[in-house]
């Protein structure tokens, strides 16, 4: 939180991670969860330009990640979790407008993509960037959507926000979550902006997409949001310090930021998962490039720190236990688990392809045969992997 601060939910490495940090005036210090620098000194303006089963059933590179042994208590189940033994073989949204919401008409640079091993990529930042925008990746984008849905039991957020009447959602991506919550708030402003124009036309008419790059100056004046969001950015940002210190400056005291951001790792508890197996070649791999490339894949255990530097206060970190496929017992983290497979399938390549082939040097057939590996792998339910959000 903001100078009248609120602490951030913080995310454990092994599954999907969320931080959240709000700002509360200073009277307001007793208030939970606010997060905000301990002076107000504001930088310069800048303006700113469901799964079915059936889908289920459908679907490994080099360097070392040490383990993180924190596991906040209140999320993460106690473990070893049990695995079943016998295992081991649309939101409806209303109020939307017919005219897509622009600040500024879009150019032609930024709808001429790039194509690469059938790929389809943005061409801002391209040699920075390495994430697709294709429609197969427009679908990972929304199970990502539905599977933290399902992680924070159908809420869309942990702030302890009431009425917020300006949101901003960095990264938007497909816009599902920035539309979601355009729908439960009605009488808010929600601002989503991404560099791919990939959000639909028909939208509730509380909400704008901007084409632009959260990575350059803001534009917008300084105390402007009651809410700022982002999810899985990781690998996206060259410099998080500055990103969250740009978020700051632009919250109102008192208002809150939540970050979400998985851990790009894998354990098991009974060693099944095994050090030299595909999965933890492909995980090195993309670990590897993303440092090599500049903007680290490697950041959740890190949000914390930065967010307390920044001026955040009561910030806090909250971590969910996410199994790769449906090997637990337990009928909650079973039903997560089979989405989570179907994901991981998708995430494979979308994490992968460009890492490889582009930073690291390798051929797109050798790639290839890496992934087949490590879909197969992670089809395999004798294996207990998970990881943390």
């Amino acid at each position: 939180m903001r100078e009248s601060s609120v602490p951030l939910p913080s995310f454990a490495p092994d599954v999907p991670r969320e931080t959240r940090a709000s700002s509360l005036p200073a009277q307001n210090t007793d208030s939970a969860l606010a997060a905000i620098p301990e002076t107000t000194a504001q930088p310069s303006p800048q303006p700113a330009v469901p799964l079915t089963e059936e889908a289920i059933q459908a679907a490994q590179p080099d360097t070392q990640i040490p383990a993180d042994n924190h596991q906040p208590a209140d999320i993460l189940p106690q473990h070893p979790v049990e695995f079943d033994e016998d295992g081991n073989s649309t939101t409806d949204h209303s109020d939307y407008s017919e005219e897509f919401l622009e600040t500024y008409s879009i150019t032609s640079s930024i709808i001429d993509y790039q194509y690469e091993n059938g790929r389809r990529y943005p061409s801002s930042r391209a040699n920075h960037y390495m994430m697709p925008n294709d429609e197969d990746e427009q679908d990972r984008l929304d199970l990502v959507h539905h599977l933290y849905l399902m992680l924070m039991k159908g809420e869309l957020y942990n702030a302890p926000i009431e009425n917020p009447q300006k949101i901003l959602d960095l990264g938007t991506g497909t816009g599902i979550w920035a539309i979601e919550m355009a729908d439960k708030f009605p009488g808010a402003r929600v601002i989503g902006n991404d560099l791919s124009p990939i959000q639909p036309g028909w939208t509730p008419s509380n909400i704008d997409f901007l084409i632009d790059d959260f990575e350059s100056d803001w534009l917008d004046q300084p105390d402007t949001y009651d809410f700022i969001h982002s999810r899985n950015l990781a690998g996206c940002v060259a410099d998080w310090p500055r990103l969250i210190s740009q978020a700051y400056a632009h919250l109102k005291p008192g208002a809150y930021l939540e970050l979400k951001e998985s851990a790009v790792w894998g354990w098991s508890d009974d060693g099944t998962l095994k050090d030299d197996s595909p999965v933890m070649d492909w995980l090195r791999g993309i670990n590897d490039a993303s440092r090599k490339n500049g903007r680290e894949l490697q950041v959740y255990h890190k949000l914390k720190g930065f967010l307390i530097d920044a001026g955040f206060v009561d910030v806090h970190e909250r971590t969910y236990f996410l199994p790769f496929t449906p090997w637990p017992a337990d009928p909650y983290l079973k039903e997560v688990a089979k989405y989570q497979m179907v994901h991981v399938q998708a995430a494979v390549e979308a994490y992968g392809l460009r890492f490889f082939t582009q930073v690291l040097g390798w051929s797109p057939d050798r790639t290839k045969i890496l992934f087949a590996l490590v879909k197969d792998q992670l089809r395999d339910f004798s294996v207990h992997s998970y990881t943390k959000v």
